[in-house]
């Protein structure tokens, strides 16, 4: 007698393809992923124009502070004045007050940039602190000038 093993032919076999399902999880993940990556690209790119504008106000900050101090600029305050410049977005502000010592001068310089939206504005402040400009005009007017003298006649 022969015996006789009943071979299936419904055995599995690896599969071919993907399921509906799989496919909807996958494109969720995918999109879920990329929705993630385009906020830190809109925030990576505020962050960058802040942080010009912020480098660009220092330097208008350091540049009104020298004209200033040059004496391009009268040292008096001054309230919100336009660049010379186009842009009317930058405005700048000095405030000249008594400082923390006799004959000084405290000098406060604002930049402001204001924006169309709240994002793109910022402001930088320097203070600095300088010697009264009078009180050096004040000490040259009492120098007694000496002419025709000799260090014999000093002596």
């Amino acid at each position: 007698m022969k015996v006789r093993h009943r071979i299936s032919i419904n055995h599995t076999s690896p599969r071919a393809g993907l399921t509906l399902l799989e496919v909807l999880i996958s494109l969720s993940i995918f999109l879920g992923a990329l929705t993630a990556l385009s906020q830190l690209i809109g925030i990576g790119s505020r962050a960058a124009v802040q942080t010009q504008l912020r480098t660009q106000a220092i330097f208008r900050c350091q540049s009104v502070l020298a004209e200033v101090l040059a004496g391009a600029q009268p040292m008096q305050s001054v309230s919100m004045a336009a660049f010379d410049d186009d842009n009317e977005n930058w405005k700048w502000s000095l405030n000249v007050e008594p400082g923390d010592y006799e004959n000084i001068l405290k000098l406060t310089v604002l930049v402001q940039y204001a924006g169309d939206s709240e994002t793109v504005s910022t402001s930088y402040q320097l203070i600095r602190q300088v010697r009264d400009p009078a009180m050096l005009l004040d000490a040259a007017n009492t120098v007694e000038t000496t002419t025709d003298t000799t260090l014999e006649e000093q002596l």
